[in-house]
């Protein structure tokens, strides 16, 4: 057995030990069945499938030995198409529909999409299938013991990463000023924004996705070069869903254009004139594409800007033949100056890799880029995929380079050691300790729940990975991103952390070590953020920051509280 596939092949063992997070609970053994159909009409009204269909096609559609009727217990399992399943039902103000015909998202504000069963007009009942937990572990251990000596052995060495790390205080204070008059102080703004000057006066500014909620145009608000904001009334071809959007001279005519990764769609190219007119093009961009992430790098290094794209995760996409061998991490090659694009997977389909953060290096010794991202998939540990060939890419699968019982979040990568030949990978996490395991033969780590975050360096082809900082509890990184706040000609690294108003800066000594600044004049608002943008927006050559808000889940539609703010930096002193 290969080495890859034993790692995956632990990893899973691990997920399924851990009680599975995320998935269905198998079924007991000794459950009793229970009646399929009841007698009585659901509040509602008499449910109906979403279009008409003869008995015939229901009867095929469903695939069971049995019709489950129109208000089936939850508890009962049915036998579909060879496998089992139960059916839940949920409210439909709670739920939210897929472009693809029969799917919903149950609860519009989590990230998984089920298949529908039946609605009315109040609930909404979907297909769950229940995990036979068993039957994959024991293919996963391959007959040994629960908790194998090498699992015993994984488990020793990534005990001590299960405690606190501080950073060490830097003498440096870091000093930021408030620069948002003009901006939005309404709305629901996420995930990635873009900086660049698309008008060509000279002056960088602010390129905004749509908002979340109802289809809507993006926005860009034009810079002063002082920190002064004007919104640039721009007429756009069509409206479309919230995601990022990266600025790039994809046809080389010396004028920016725009790429969004748009969420549940794909990704939308708008090929601009620097006078506020965009000009969409189609050609090769598949739809139904999940996406709320993407990066423009030139993947093939043929001198032309690609498109990189990820999987936001496990939601709803197209079930064709096309649709199941597209990767949760693309590339769209740039073909004839931005007016065509050729999709090609980086990670291949069964490659758990999903998120809304992406970052590219160069991590190995050839003139490729290589590729960082998140993972929304519990235990995967496809996040890091180096260049092999040309557009062609192999996960990073050695030892605890990505340890698994962890989600990955933001990422971000640059060169942090002056003189270094590669790059350097900066990624946060969430990881758990296995509740199960016995402590006689492991002893229980001070934390069982432990967020940080961790440097992958790269030398002779080798990764390494340096823990830089860990604190307690499931509070993952919401942005990240790097610059040179104190001048000092070495890179540093700048985060945002889950329900904190604090913006953190590590500043790096190029020789790959970091110390904590303090910071001040930033007082970050209580909604969430999806990115982190660093760049110098006032032309004073010091890094600047930009921060988008989502609107609280309670707000009203009409009242949402999402945000979008600059801070600039007015440098630093001693202490």
């Amino acid at each position: 057995m290969s080495v890859r596939k034993s790692l995956v092949l632990f990893l899973v063992a691990a997920l399924l030990l851990a009680g599975g997070e995320g998935f269905a609970q198998s079924a007991s053994k000794k459950e009793e069945k229970k009646p399929a159909v009841a007698s009585t009409t659901p509040e509602g009204g008499e449910p109906h499938y979403i279009r008409p269909e003869t008995p015939e096609q229901r009867q095929e559609r469903l695939g069971t030995t049995e019709d489950p009727g129109s208000d089936p217990d939850p508890e009962t399992i049915f036998y579909r198409f060879g496998k089992q399943y139960k059916i839940w039902r949920a409210e439909k103000r709670h739920a939210r529909y897929l472009p693809e015909v029969g799917w919903v998202r149950p609860l519009a504000n989590a990230n998984f999409q089920r298949e529908i069963y039946q609605e009315n007009d109040k609930y909404v009942w979907v297909w769950d299938e229940i995990v036979d937990h068993d039957a994959v572990m024991k293919e996963a251990v391959a007959n040994e013991s629960t908790w194998s000596k090498e699992s015993i052995a994984y488990f020793e060495e990534l005990r001590p990463e299960f405690a606190p790390l501080d950073a060490s205080r830097a003498n440096v204070k870091v000093t930021f000023a408030d620069s948002s008059a003009g901006l939005p102080t309404t709305g629901s703004w996420r995930n990635g924004a873009a900086v660049a000057d698309m008008n060509e006066d000279g002056f960088v500014d602010l390129v905004l996705p749509p908002q979340r909620g109802a289809a809507a145009a993006p926005t860009i608000f034009l810079g002063d070069g002082n920190g002064g904001w004007k919104k640039w009334a721009i007429k756009w071809p069509h409206n479309f869903n919230y995601g990022s959007v990266v600025a790039a001279d994809f046809n080389k005519d010396k004028h920016l254009d725009l790429a969004f990764s748009i969420h549940l769609t794909g990704v939308g190219v708008f090929l601009g004139d620097g006078k506020g007119q965009f000009r969409e093009v189609t050609a090769g961009l598949e739809q139904h594409y999940p996406t709320r992430r993407l990066i423009a790098t030139d993947v093939d290094a043929d001198g032309w800007i690609d498109i990189v794209v990820m999987s936001e995760g496990p939601v709803g996409r197209g079930r064709d033949l096309q649709d199941k061998l597209h990767g949760n991490l693309r590339a769209f090659l740039n073909k004839q100056k931005g007016q065509s694009w050729q999709g090609i997977n980086l990670a291949e389909p069964q490659e758990f890799i999903g998120g809304d953060y992406v970052s590219a290096g160069m991590f190995n010794s050839d003139r490729y880029p290589d590729f960082i991202g998140a993972s929304v998939y519990f235990n995967s540990a496809f996040t890091l995929f180096l260049s092999k060939e040309p557009s062609t890419y192999d996960p990073l699968l050695e030892g605890l380079t990505i340890p698994g019982r962890s989600y990955y979040q933001a990422t971000t990568a640059a060169r942090f050691q002056r003189g270094a030949k590669t790059d350097d990978a900066i990624v946060s996490y969430l990881r758990y300790w296995p509740n199960n395991l016995d402590a006689l033969l492991v002893p229980t780590p001070p934390l069982n729940e432990v967020s940080g975050v961790d440097r992958i360096t790269f030398t002779d082809g080798k990764a390494k990975r340096t823990p830089i900082v860990r604190w307690k509890g499931a509070l993952p990184v919401r942005g990240m991103a790097n610059g040179d706040f104190d001048g000092d000609g070495n890179l540093d690294i700048a985060y945002v952390v889950a329900q904190s108003s604090d913006l953190h800066i590590l500043l790096g000594d190029g020789k790959g070590g970091f110390k904590e600044a303090q910071v001040a004049g930033i007082q970050l608002p209580p909604q969430r953020t999806y990115d982190l943008v660093v760049t110098d927006l006032n032309r004073d050559k010091k890094p600047d920051v930009l921060v988008m808000f989502e609107a609280q889940q309670a707000t009203a539609f009409s009242q949402k509280n999402g945000s979008v703010r600059v801070y600039l930096n007015k440098g630093t002193q001693g202490l």
